[in-house]
């Protein structure tokens, strides 16, 4: 039963490793879950469909029989929320935040968001353009110091947003894996990293290819802070958290997530005994400079606020939002890995994806945190997504303290099949 009811590679990895402890390497990723404009529209998009939500997508419906099942079989724990014109007519919730101390997840639970952070870190980006603080084109000579004649005087904005860049991620590097650490303040991070992003080499030539790298969102907090004049975890809440209304959302310490009752702890697979490891303590362990690439913590109504303040201009002017959302480069199914939903095209954008299912499209991003507890074993963690469907005015949050495996994609799929065909309903 649902605790909360409320109707109303080589390319790089995109699940870079973060670190290792002992045998249990840490992954951090983002799978964009989006969705674009079908490319053979030559007029304006169709209305929203009017009238009451479908059947699949209320109470009782598809969608709440497919997250259930999921949770019967112990195989999904948190929340999960769809919301027709705006407004959320299905909030379930499943199992625990807190096993150890038997806090059930609730509708209001706060949840890592891993790389769906990045959604958060272009739309700064993009909030900067809009105002002439930030100019796309440029390159990062123009607003950062310190950094190789390769990477400042040829990798632009738009290619650190757009994974196109050729800069590795700095998770894989054994500089930032042995030095991590060390560090104690957001600032030493944040600072450290850099440093471990400066002394890398470019993997192929800026804007030749895509490799999705956690490097270049780290380069955007640092374009963010240059341009703005406020350090990014700053920013991020006064620029677009306040404006959309998100009380239960931010850059929280490991203190406030180990502590919290209010923010869902992280497990592992489940064990012989039917028990699940908190790792959260393994994660939970001081500053690390990952914010702008994947730190930032939100619940299920926040996350709509979000989509509803974005589509209503709130953020962004209706223009500037089209830049951050729409796609800007286009992916290959080779490119893609299980944190990506099957779809007829995907397109990278600003922090977003996009993707055509069903003859549909819709942005988001979606996030992944792998952790493997021991050698061979299946990983844990947890896996988020929000993803928007303009057309159908359709928003679903997916919030997960578990690692959905094989990856968050295979669970969009069939929420796409859902939503964009009402199949089962």
């Amino acid at each position: 039963m649902p605790n909360d009811q409320s109707p109303p590679a080589h390319r790089l990895s995109r699940r870079s490793v973060l670190a290792l402890l002992g045998a249990a390497p840490i992954a951090v990723s983002g799978a964009a879950v989006a969705l674009t404009a079908s490319a053979e529209a030559s007029s304006d998009p169709p209305d929203p469909p009017s009238g009451p939500p479908p059947p699949s997508l209320r109470p009782g419906g598809a969608y709440e029989r497919f997250v259930a099942g999921l949770a019967a079989r112990d195989m999904f724990s948190g929340t999960v929320l769809l919301a027709w014109h705006g407004r959320p007519v299905l909030v379930r919730s499943y199992q625990f935040a807190n096993r150890q101390l038997n806090i059930p997840n609730q509708a209001d639970t706060s949840f890592f968001l891993a790389s769906l952070t990045k959604f958060f870190t272009g739309l700064a980006v993009t909030q900067l353009a809009a105002q002439g603080k930030v100019a796309l084109h440029e390159t990062l000579g123009r607003y950062l110091d310190g950094f190789p004649a390769a990477m400042a005087d040829t990798v632009t904005v738009h290619q650190v947003l757009t994974h196109t860049s050729g800069i590795p991620d700095f998770s894989m590097s054994p500089a930032w894996q042995q030095e991590f650490r060390s560090w104690r303040t957001n600032e030493a991070a944040f600072e450290g990293t850099l440093s471990v992003i400066r002394q890398l080499t470019l993997a192929f030539t800026p804007g030749s290819n895509y490799a999705y790298s956690n490097s270049g969102y780290i380069l955007a907090a640092a374009i963010v802070a240059s341009a703005s004049g406020q350090a990014f975890w700053d920013y991020v809440p006064q620029q677009i958290f306040a404006p959309a209304g998100m009380t239960r959302t931010g850059f929280f310490s490991g203190q406030q997530w180990l502590t919290d009752p209010g923010i869902a702890h992280n497990y592992g697979p489940r064990q012989a005994d039917g028990q699940h490891q908190d790792l959260t303590p393994l994660i939970a362990q001081g500053p690390n400079g990952w914010n702008a690439a994947g730190g930032a913590f939100s619940s299920a109504p926040d996350l709509l606020r979000f989509a509803r303040a974005l589509q209503q201009g709130k953020l962004l002017s209706p223009a500037w939002t089209e830049v951050t959302t729409s796609g800007k480069h286009p992916i290959s199914p080779a490119q893609q890995n299980p944190d990506e939903a099957p779809s007829q095209g995907t397109w990278i954008g600003y922090g977003t994806e996009e993707r055509i299912v069903g003859g549909q499209h819709a942005f988001g991003h979606t996030g992944a945190l792998e952790l493997f507890v021991s050698p061979g074993s299946p990983p844990g963690g947890g896996s988020t997504s929000l993803s928007i469907y303009p057309d159908l005015d359709v928003v679903a949050v997916v919030l997960s303290n578990y690692f959905l495996s094989p990856g968050i994609g295979t669970f969009l799929a069939q929420q796409d099949r859902i939503i964009v065909s009402g199949h089962g309903s």
